[in-house]
């Protein structure tokens, strides 16, 4: 599939595809997105499409990379309501933090405990325990995506 079919004088040969124009529209922006030939962008997306029919790994990859899509969000949030401890950043936390809990069924409530325990009394030391509790989130998370 790398290879292209060349004529004689080293052309490469072309054939057309009948698609719709909305699919040829989407094609064309996804492709000048990626800076690729709309041919390669076609050919990366039916080898990727192929390589998840076949292959566990690639879906292992997206699990993988969906929970520490989720760590990242509640590190971020986490960080942001340390050095700025509002009531709606207490919120931001514990609405992501519930989203772990319901979405990736891990136990956050300790984490939870300790937000709530630092919105009231701001201690350096919660900030430790906090980061321990996100470094555990974070194995637990990524122990579920295998």
């Amino acid at each position: 599939m790398g290879s292209e079919k060349t004529t004689s004088g080293g052309m490469v040969v072309y054939k057309r595809v009948k698609i719709p124009t909305t699919a040829y529209e989407y094609v064309r922006e996804r492709s000048k997105a990626r800076g690729m030939p709309m041919w390669q962008y076609i050919l990366q997306s039916v080898n990727f499409y192929e390589a998840s029919l076949r292959n566990v790994s690639v879906s292992d990859a997206t699990k993988a990379q969906n929970a520490s899509y989720y760590v990242i969000k509640a590190t971020m949030a986490i960080t942001e309501f340390v050095h700025k401890p509002k009531k709606d950043n207490y919120d931001k936390v514990v609405k992501i933090l519930n989203q772990i809990k319901d979405r990736k069924k891990v136990d956050t409530t300790v984490l939870l405990q300790l937000i709530e325990t630092y919105y009231n009394k701001r201690r350096k030391g919660l900030i430790r325990v906090m980061v321990q509790e996100l470094i555990k989130l974070n194995i637990e998370l990524m122990a579920k995506a295998q």
